[in-house]
């Protein structure tokens, strides 16, 4: 019996998101799923995600796995699913929000605050003193994997830095918004020693304008292990990254499914360990 499922992703420009995609595919056959594949038009739009969410609704999919870009952006569609079961990767929803939703399903899989903790440690083992300042630099407002980080991030900064001294910001998971406001801040304070980044492609922005600028250039580290900021972090140029293994994440997503569909109950599974990837010199 094969299981027709939705998945609905954030967006398929990132390579993060590409290389989930090509894992869901390549383990759903050992599995019984046979998933299809969405994500809204414009990259990184929390309402046009909802959108595809409520289509996604009507066509008969037997369940939905969703990676919502902000903690309440599909929080409408998830009260009102209408029996489809939905499976919430991270999980990313804020738990008041869809608290009583009959057919929502948390799946966790990683500590986002640990992930931006041991990023942040990493960056700030090539610090010798802590003058200056440190950013730290999320995606959406109210994304729940990015304010998660961010605060692991700052906890790991304020043993270090004045709390004063540790600036934060937003740059919508975007590397374009991220080189903006990383080379306006960088104008100003050109004493900033070192930004945390709270997935890969605002790092790679950030990396850009400190590369540009140049001069006393801050350690640079982001979330997610995407191959090109692995590659930066071998090259010497990007301090750190980290992230999990893609294929342990669909296996633990299928695995739940699969749990689901047989017993119907949701059964708690360890979190699954970030790996740093971090310059040597």
């Amino acid at each position: 019996m094969t299981r027709r499922i939705g998945i609905l992703l954030c967006d398929t420009d990132n390579p993060f998101w590409r290389e989930k995609r090509a894992q869901y595919l390549r383990l759903a056959p050992e599995r019984g799923f046979a998933p299809e594949f969405r994500a809204p038009r414009s990259v990184n739009d929390p309402e046009e995600q909802r959108r595809v969410l409520e289509r996604m609704l009507g066509e008969g999919y037997e369940a939905i796995v969703i990676n919502p870009l902000s903690s309440t952006n599909l929080a409408p569609a998830v009260r009102k699913s209408g029996g489809t079961p939905l499976f919430d990767v991270g999980p990313k929803c804020d738990p008041d929000v869809v608290a009583g939703a009959p057919e929502y399903h948390p799946v966790p899989v990683a500590d986002f605050e640990e992930q931006g903790r041991i990023v942040a440690e990493a960056l700030l083992s090539s610090i010798n003193e802590p003058a200056g300042w440190a950013l730290a630099l999320g995606g959406f407002r109210d994304a729940r994997h990015s304010e998660a980080r961010c605060r692991g991030a700052f906890h790991a900064f304020a043993k270090v830095f004045p709390q004063r001294r540790i600036l934060t910001g937003y740059a919508d998971f975007d590397r374009d918004e991220a080189y903006v406001m990383v080379r306006g801040l960088l104008a100003e304070l050109p004493d900033v020693r070192t930004i945390f980044c709270a997935n890969d492609l605002m790092a790679l922005g950030a990396l850009r304008a400190v590369e540009e600028l140049g001069g006393r250039t801050p350690s640079v580290g982001g979330v997610d292990a995407i191959p090109e900021a692995v590659e930066a972090v071998r090259e010497g140029r990007l301090r750190c990254t980290a992230g999990i293994v893609q294929e342990d994440v669909v296996r633990l997503v299928y695995e739940t499914m699969e749990r689901w569909f047989e017993d119907g109950v949701d059964t708690p599974r360890p979190l699954l360990p970030s790996i740093l990837y971090r310059r040597t010199q």
